[in-house]
């Protein structure tokens, strides 16, 4: 597996006024740090929406991934596989897992959770937990364990190019444990963030976020 870890934005990532092709935005690196201090994963885990690593980066240095592999749509990525994870061919084709830790929607988080033999983890608007046509039956059958209620972070800039803007609603963390037998729901404001930061711009370096996971992993950064 090879991960670029870019936290620095890119030109690619910098689009204004409309969706970026792909829905591709690259996940700050406090989105796994902070999952990671709630949920330890561990063993084999697969990010099926690689991007250019921000995510795999981190879990690849956390001491208790075992192994990673990874997939991205996009050919021009770099990633062990490059097929479209919201069809269920793809997931087929997939390495077996552990956990799966990912971003985006309704149709590759099914999948993923049929896939993981543990669990996954995934970064999605909060309004994911409407019961909407495309996700109502498996929300029911499936709600998830632990929901993270994370700061909105600016993805990308307003129209004009000149401010960060957020998105109208803020991106949470859902975890489906499939050993968990409750329910529970954490809110962190950004002061109990450690490395936040609210846009690409101000995004701390490679090597202090995985500082950060080494310090979670050794247990230095409590939950409060």
């Amino acid at each position: 597996m090879t991960v670029t870890p870019l936290l620095k934005p890119q030109t690619d990532v910098l689009e204004t006024g409309t969706r970026h092709p792909l829905n591709f935005y690259e996940s700050p690196s406090w989105f796994t740090t902070e999952l990671l201090r709630h949920v330890p994963l561990s063993g084999v885990i697969g990010e099926p929406c690689v991007g250019h690593g921000a995510i795999a980066s981190l879990l690849s240095v956390w001491p208790y991934t075992k192994q990673m592999w990874t997939n991205d749509i996009d050919p021009h990525k770099s990633a062990d596989s490059h097929l479209d994870a919201t069809l269920s061919e793809s997931w087929a084709r997939f390495p077996e897992c552990d956990w799966i830790c990912t971003k985006f929607a309704a149709p590759i988080i099914k999948n993923a959770y049929q896939k993981a033999r543990v669990g996954v983890a995934a970064f999605l608007l909060t309004s994911f937990l409407e019961p909407c046509d495309d996700r109502a039956d498996f929300l029911q059958q499936h709600p998830p364990s632990l929901v993270i209620i994370m700061p909105r972070f600016c993805f990308r800039k307003d129209k004009r190019g000149t401010r960060w803007a957020t998105d109208n609603i803020t991106i949470s963390c859902f975890v489906w444990d499939k050993r968990a037998t409750g329910q529970q729901i954490i809110i962190r404001p950004k002061s109990a963030i450690a490395g936040f930061y609210k846009n690409p711009e101000q995004a701390i370096s490679q090597e202090r976020a995985e500082e950060i996971v080494q310090a979670i992993a050794k247990g230095e950064l409590c939950n409060n």
